[in-house]
C-alpha cells in the first residue's frame, strides 16, 4: 500500500502551489499553540515587592503626619511606634513598639499584611492578583503544572479522535475552542477557576499541536518533511518572539489574555480551505471523498489527473485489510534494538522539554530587561531552526544531537554557577546571556530531535514512537515548573533551576552516543529491519543521490 501511495502524492506536485499553501495555514496554526504554551513566563512572574501592616501604612501614616515618610529600610517614629519597612521581596515588616512587644507582619497570610508591589513594575500578573508570593509562590509554578498535565490528557484524547474522526475536525474543534476558554480565563475571578480553565485549555492545545504536524507532516513525500519540519519550528520560534512584544505593550495579563486568545477567530475560512489528510481518507477506505481530494488538488496545481495510479491504490485498497497488522505502544519496547531506541528516546524528549521550559520560564527572572531577554532568546530560537536544515543535511544526526546537549548542559550550569563563582557589575548580564545562548542550543536539540526520531522507528509504529515520545515531553512540561519553585527555597541560589536542568541534559548528551546515525540511511519499514534481519536493513542510499542524478541528466540535455 505504501508504494503505490507514495507514487500517487508524488504526481500530485512535489510540493505543488496546494500543498505549499495549506501548509502555510498550518504553519500559523502555531501562534495560539506557542503563545498558550509559554505565556505563563509572563502571567507567572513575581515582580519586587515589600510587605507593611495595613494598620500603619506608609500611606496610612502619610494622612495622619505629614512629616512622615517610609522608604526601604527607613524608619519612622509615630506616637511612640518605631517602624521598620521590610526588605524588597522578604516577606513580613516589624513595627517596634518602644515598652511594649515587637509586631511583625507576615504577607500575604496575616490580614493586617499589605502587600506593596514596586511602581517599576508595571505588569500585572496572576502573581499580584492574588498575591502569590512567600508561602503562596509555589501556586505560580504549579499553575504551568497543571496546564501541562492537560497536554498530558490531551494527547491521549485527541491522538486516538484524529486516527477515528480524521485530523481536520479535530484540528478545528481545537483551533476554535480555546477562544471560548481563553476568554474564560481573561475573566477568570478566582485562582482555582483560572488553572481550571488553563487545563481545558492544555488539552486543547496538545490537540491543535498533534492534529496540526501530522496534517503538515502527510502532505508531503519522505524527502520534504525534515524541510517541512524545519519550517514548522521557525514559526514556533517567530512565535516565541512576539510573546514579549505584546507582554511590553500589553502589561495587563486579563487584556494579554484576550489578545491571544481572539486571533483563532480569523481562521474561519479553515473551515472551508483546509482539507482532510488524503492519507487518513484512504487508509480509512473513505476513496470517493479522497477522489475528490486529488481532483482538487490536481486542478490548482494544474496538473493532469493521476488515473493509472490512482487506478493501482483503489486495487490495493481491495486486498489490504488481509494485509494490516495493528500495531499498540507495546510494539515499541517489544525486541530489544527497539527497545534500547525507544527507552533512549523517551528520556532525550524528556530531558529537551526540561531544558528548554526550564529555561523560558527562568527568562524573565534573570538580570536585565526580561521582555528584551525573552526576545532575544526567541531571536537565537528562530536561528537555531533555520540552521538545523544545513546542519542535519551536512553533519547528520547523531553528531550535532549530541553536540547540542553538550552546549544546551554547559551554558544552563554556567549561568546557574557563575554569580556564585564570581562578582562584579557584568556578572549578572553574562549570566543571562549564558542562559541565552542556551535557548539556541534547546531550539537546535528540538529541531533534530523530531527528524532523528522519526528516521529511528520503523514505519509500523513511527507514529505510536513519535506519540510516546511526545508523552515524555509533556512530563518534563510537568515537572520543569516545580523545578523552577527550588529556587525559591534555597536561599542565594536563584538559578539553581538552570544547574539542575543542565545536568539532565548533560546526561541526554551521553545517552545519544548510544544511538546510531540515519543520514544516508533508507528508512526502516518495519520491526525486523530495526533488528537487522529484514530485507532493508543493509540498505543503504548515498546522501544526495537523487539530485547528483538529476544533474547528471541535466547536463546530458545541455
Amino acid at each position: 500500500m505504501k508504494v503505490k501511495l507514495e507514487e500517487l502524492l508524488s504526481q500530485l506536485g512535489n510540493p505543488g502551489r496546494y500543498q505549499l499553501i495549506v501548509f502555510f495555514l498550518l504553519c500559523l496554526n502555531y501562534f495560539p499553540l506557542v503563545f498558550n504554551h509559554v505565556i505563563m513566563a509572563f502571567f507567572g512572574s513575581r515582580p519586587t515587592f515589600e510587605c507593611q501592616s495595613r494598620n500603619f501604612s506608609s500611606s496610612t501614616l502619610g494622612d495622619w503626619y505629614d512629616n512622615v515618610t517610609m522608604g526601604i529600610g527607613s524608619y519612622g517614629n509615630v506616637s511612640g511606634l518605631i517602624i521598620e519597612s521590610s526588605d524588597i521581596g522578604r516577606c513580613s515588616s516589624t513595627y517596634h513598639v518602644r515598652g511594649g512587644e515587637n509586631v511583625t507582619v507576615t504577607c500575604p497570610v496575616d490580614p493586617n499584611g499589605l502587600v506593596v508591589y514596586q511602581k517599576t513594575e508595571q505588569f500585572s500578573s496572576i502573581v499580584t492578583e492574588w498575591d502569590l508570593i512567600c508561602d503562596q509562590s509555589y501556586l505560580s509554578s504549579l499553575a504551568t503544572t497543571i496546564y501541562f498535565c492537560g497536554v498530558m490528557v490531551g494527547g491521549v484524547i485527541f491522538g486516538h479522535l484524529a486516527d477515528k474522526c480524521g485530523r481536520k475536525p479535530v484540528m478545528l474543534a481545537s483551533l476554535f475552542l480555546p477562544t471560548i476558554v481563553g476568554l474564560g480565563t481573561a475573566f477568570a475571578p478566582w485562582y482555582s477557576v483560572f488553572v481550571a480553565l488553563r487545563f481545558a485549555q492544555g488539552v486543547l492545545m496538545q490537540g491543535l499541536q498533534t492534529s496540526t504536524y501530522t496534517l503538515a507532516m502527510e502532505l508531503f513525500l519522505p524527502q520534504h518533511r525534515s524541510y517541512a519540519g524545519a519550517v514548522l519550528e521557525c514559526f514556533w520560534g517567530l512565535a516565541v518572539m512576539a510573546v514579549p512584544l505584546l507582554a511590553y505593550l500589553i502589561p495587563n495579563w486579563r487584556h494579554l489574555q484576550v489578545v491571544i486568545a481572539l486571533p483563532s477567530i480569523l481562521a474561519l475560512p479553515y473551515i472551508c480551505l483546509m482539507p482532510e489528510s488524503l492519507r487518513w481518507l484512504i487508509m480509512r477506505n473513505r476513496l470517493d471523498d479522497a477522489e475528490q481530494l486529488v481532483t482538487k488538488v490536481t486542478k490548482v496545481n494544474k496538473m493532469a489527473f493521476p488515473q493509472r495510479s490512482w487506478d493501482d491504490v483503489k486495487l490495493q485498497m481491495s486486498v489490504a485489510e488481509n494485509d494490516n497488522k495493528q500495531y499498540s505502544v507495546l510494539d515499541v519496547l517489544r525486541t530489544p534494538n527497539l527497545r534500547k531506541r525507544s527507552l533512549i528516546l523517551f528520556y532525550l524528549w524528556f530531558a529537551i522539554s526540561i531544558g528548554y521550559y526550564g529555561l523560558t520560564w527562568q527568562l524573565t527572572s534573570l538580570p536585565g530587561n526580561k521582555y528584551l531577554n525573552f526576545f532575544i532568546a526567541g531571536s537565537v530560537e528562530f536561528v537555531a531552526y533555520t540552521l538545523v536544515i544545513y546542519i542535519t543535511k551536512r553533519f547528520g544526526r547523531k553528531r550535532p544531537l549530541m553536540t547540542y546537549f553538550f552546549l544546551a548542559s554547559a551554558f544552563m550550569v554556567g549561568s546557574g554557577t557563575l554569580p556564585l563563582l564570581a562578582s562584579g557589575p557584568s556578572i549578572p548580564l553574562i549570566s543571562s546571556g549564558l542562559a541565552i545562548c542556551g535557548k539556541f542550543a534547546m531550539g537546535g536539540l528540538f529541531s533534530v530531535i523530531f527528524l532523528y526520531t522519526s528516521e529511528l522507528y520503523p514505519t509500523v509504529v513511527r507514529n505510536i514512537g513519535m506519540g510516546s515520545c511526545a508523552f515524555w515531553t509533556r512530563v518534563g512540561g510537568v515537572i520543569a515548573p516545580q523545578m523552577l519553585a527550588l529556587n525559591l527555597l534555597v536561599d542565594g541560589m536563584k538559578s539553581l533551576s538552570l544547574v539542575l536542568c543542565g545536568l539532565v541534559t548533560l546526561l541526554g548528551g551521553f545517552l545519544a552516543i548510544m544511538l546510531p546515525e540515519t543520514l544516508g540511511r533508507k528508512l526502516p519499514d518495519n520491526l525486523d529491519d530495526v533488528e537487522g534481519t529484514g530485507s532493508n536493513s543493509d540498505l543503504y542510499v548515498i546522501a544526495g543521490a537523487e539530485e547528483m542524478k538529476r544533474l547528471g541528466e541535466q547536463t546530458e540535455r545541455l
